[in-house]
């Protein structure tokens, strides 16, 4: 059975162009995949409400220990970076080609998303949760 959890959260985002206060983002966890963790910003639209949808499909996709271990220690490799901010934050940074983007958060929401989603999924258990014949098929066009 599919088990979700969504944690809104409120962020601060930094280019090299431009610093953007108050970017609404969501972090989501699925068990069929256990082992990600997506991190999507929202479109604030007042035609569609104050959730509004993702903007432009922004989403990225990391892993779970990744965001786990940064709430306690700088990490991350390729893409991704993670590491506490001052005594309640933390950073997020997202590289894309030449881009980059630091996106500051409260740790408490982080640390609220990860309860839950190791409620769902406990740490080790992760394999269990998978359908290796389903991801197989539609690896090889099957499904």
């Amino acid at each position: 059975m599919l088990a979700t959890h969504e944690q809104p959260l409120k962020t601060h985002v930094v280019t090299s162009d431009t610093r953007m206060a108050g970017v609404p983002a969501v972090l989501r966890f699925r068990s069929d995949d256990p082992f990600a963790v997506r991190l999507a910003f929202l479109d604030v639209d007042p035609d569609r409400g104050e959730d509004g949808g993702a903007v432009d499909g922004i989403e990225w996709v990391f892993a779970r220990d990744l965001l786990t271990d940064g709430l306690h220690t700088p990490t991350g490799e390729g893409d991704v970076h993670v590491w506490p901010f001052g005594p309640s934050d933390l950073m997020i940074e997202l590289r894309s080609g030449a881009s980059t983007a630091l996106v500051i958060t409260p740790q408490v929401a982080v640390r609220m998303f990860l309860c839950h989603a190791y409620a769902i999924v406990p740490a080790g258990s992760e394999p269990r949760h998978l359908d290796l014949d389903r991801a197989l098929a539609r690896l090889v066009g099957q499904g």
